[in-house]
């Protein structure tokens, strides 16, 4: 008997890290056998070799990752919408790559499949996403959970990829978030100055006119200590992931910003 059932709109949700990128290596035939959509929510604030790296993934691995429209920039969302940049805060990450996420899947028909970048130390954390976000029409799906990847592995997998542009970015910076994020190091931060000089001028003018720090101490006050050799404040980093955390991932609650 034929199956009347529609099969679902496959996305993978790319975020530029180690996990996302081992994830499309891993299932890249299963991306072209289900005709899935490999996607971006790019807040404009990445660091140059985020780009970089994007393009090399897609050339080695001949798959376009697609950029999702913006509703909003960076700028209006933290200036003009009360945006909120601070150490344990994810409040950036829900607007500007969640909220378009969704908004992006609800272009396509019903129903839906996403694929996210969990590795196999994150069973709980599947678990509980999936309870919270699970649908009917609104499938999460966890390749490298699935295929038992701890965290270490995804270095090997993009590594044996040739992707040697987010591994020489994660041996040096451990990450491929925003420039600016709060949940970052103060060891990371200083990366940003020393390697990207523009990127952190930027930072200290958006803190400048934002009125306030975007980690626990102004990024001109740490350059200064770490340019006359003073101690860092140092505090453990916290991740930033497109979905995670408590709020709705479904894009139900998802509405216009005011």
């Amino acid at each position: 008997m034929t199956s009347t059932l529609k099969p679902p709109t496959v996305f993978y949700d790319w975020s530029g890290g180690m996990e996302s990128s081992a994830m499309l290596v891993i299932d890249r035939e299963r991306i072209r056998e289900t005709g899935a959509i490999v996607r971006l929510a790019d807040t404009g604030k990445y660091i140059p070799e985020f780009y970089e790296s994007k393009a090399q993934i897609e050339q080695l691995l001949d798959l376009k990752i697609e950029t999702v429209p913006r509703r909003i920039d960076f700028d209006t969302y933290l200036f003009e919408r009360g945006g909120m940049i601070r150490k344990g805060t994810n409040d950036c990450s829900r607007k500007m790559k969640r909220a378009n996420l969704s908004r992006h899947m609800r272009t396509f028909p019903k129903p839906w499949e996403i694929n996210l970048g969990y590795n196999a130390g994150e069973q709980k954390r599947a678990d509980a996403f999936t309870d919270r976000n699970e649908r009917d029409w609104l499938h999460w799906r966890y390749p490298l959970l699935e295929a038992g990847i701890q965290r270490e592995g995804t270095w090997d997998i993009c590594r044996d990829a040739g992707f040697t542009v987010l591994i020489r970015v994660y041996e040096r910076d451990g990450r491929m978030d925003c420039f600016m994020c709060g949940n970052q190091t103060s060891k990371q931060a200083m990366n940003v100055v020393k390697y990207h000089p523009e990127q952190a001028d930027e930072w200290k003018a958006m803190e400048a006119r934002k009125g306030h720090s975007f980690m626990p101490i102004p990024l001109v006050i740490l350059q200064q200590q770490y340019e006359t050799g003073g101690p860092l404040f140092e505090s453990a980093r916290i991740g930033c992931s497109c979905f995670g955390g408590d709020d709705d991932a479904t894009g139900e609650s998802d509405e216009e910003p005011k």
